[in-house]
């Protein structure tokens, strides 16, 4: 799900390097173009240095070299993370956090924390978003800041089986509505409560959180909120309407499926391709529910063409594995052993452990009914020892939220 990557306002300046797939420059010049060699020797020589103004000093050029503000530097990190470049989101806050703890600076740190946590939780790391954002929500005055941490922790405890826990972390920080003004960060709150609900399993209430979400849009401009909110409703409202169809199609999925399309004709063309890569995965199991598998394939196609332009590798490893299974299904055995190998690949370079285990043992069905049996065995021997590290990753971060819960209720006592 797309559930928390909500990317923040639009800044006015330019944020960063443009991504090459999305960037309609191509920075190669035009086959058979007569001035192609030319045009890439002029980029690629190094820009003249401007001339040095009347009174201008080195100092000034020096402070023009100065990095930017450390809150720039965690808006993009944030930014970073929620378009699906965790590791450069992670790497900034890394970068940042020894100078904000020399300088003793709680509320950066907290804010540093929350976007730690945030791109874990991404990442798959429920273990370790569950420490940072319990640092995060340590340290941040009340406000909107706390109330956004406090609703990206409960998401993270809820992926720990957690509910008691992540129930408890959302009604704190609805305690913290009142105060927060903005549209958008009140658009942001349900957005995440309805992550947190879609994550315990309830998605009647995922469904109603994202409906009061969706009610505060025409309140604020933003495309990218707009357009992710629009889809994680989509997509809470065909997951419930899958597990009560019975195995066919009704007028609803049928509804919710053309709605689906026209969001991603929308998204795509403004951009947005990792929104449409994460919901392509739920649209796919929606299909395969249905015994439609080859409307399932034009729809993870479709994900892994936009997981490509956003450059989003273990998403694109998520579908490859649906396309996998569906090949196998199908016994086109070939076709399964190269998306189910390309799968294992890019998701063995992730934190996604469930994911990576569910490759392993799709690789052990496609071995077996190939009668590859030592294949098949070595490949479930390796699935099972995946979902090992990952209930102990599991269990060592709703450990730590209980650790945490426990000394909250000893100092409300002393």
């Amino acid at each position: 799900m797309l559930s928390v990557r909500i990317a923040p306002p639009p800044r006015r300046r330019y944020d960063g390097a443009m991504s090459p797939s999305d960037d309609p420059h191509d920075d190669k010049p035009a086959a058979g173009t007569p001035f192609g060699p030319l045009v890439s020797a002029l980029r690629a020589r190094p820009q003249p240095r401007k001339p040095r103004r009347h009174g201008e000093t080195a100092d000034a050029e020096a402070a023009s070299r100065q990095p930017p503000p450390i809150d720039e530097q965690l808006d993009r990190a944030e930014t970073c993370s929620r378009s699906g470049r965790i590791d450069e989101a992670i790497a900034i806050c890394n970068a940042l956090r020894p100078s904000l703890v020399a300088n003793g600076d709680p509320k950066s740190l907290g804010w540093c924390d929350f976007v730690l946590a945030l791109s874990h939780l991404n990442a798959g790391r429920a273990k370790e978003a569950v420490i940072a954002g319990y640092r995060a929500v340590a340290k941040l005055a009340p406000g909107t800041r706390l109330m956004r941490s406090l609703t990206m922790l409960a998401s993270a405890v809820a992926r720990t089986g957690d509910a008691a826990g992540a129930l408890e972390l959302l009604e704190r920080a609805k305690q913290q509505l009142p105060l927060v003004h903005s549209p958008r960060d009140r658009c942001l709150f349900w957005v995440n409560c309805g992550s947190t609900f879609h994550a315990l399993g309830d998605m009647e209430r995922a469904v109603e959180h994202s409906v009061q979400a969706e009610a505060l849009l025409p309140e604020f401009e933003d495309p990218y909120l707009h357009g992710a909110t629009k889809m994680n409703l989509l997509l809470h409202r065909l997951i419930l309407a899958v597990a009560r169809c019975h195995g066919s199609e009704t007028p609803e999925l049928t509804a919710l499926f053309a709605e689906f399309s026209s969001q991603v004709e929308r998204l795509v063309a403004a951009g947005q391709h990792y929104p449409v890569a994460k919901g392509c995965e739920d649209i796919a199991d929606a299909y395969i529910a249905l015994g439609q598998h080859e409307k399932a394939r034009e729809a993870l196609q479709i994900g892994v063409k936009s997981a490509d332009a956003a450059k989003a590798g273990p998403d694109r490893g998520i579908l490859e594995l649906r396309l996998g299974r569906i090949e196998r299904l199908a016994g086109q055995y070939r076709r399964a052993s190269a998306h189910i190998g390309l799968a294992l690949e890019l998701l063995a370079e992730s934190a996604l452990l469930k994911e990576l285990a569910e490759a392993h043992l799709e690789n052990s069905l496609l071995n077996e009914e190939r009668q590859h049996w030592r294949a098949a065995l070595d490949s479930y021997r390796q699935s099972a020892q995946i979902r090992e590290r990952l209930l102990i990753a599991q269990s060592d971060a709703r450990a730590h939220a209980l650790t945490v819960r426990l000394e909250l209720v000893r100092g409300t006592d002393a």
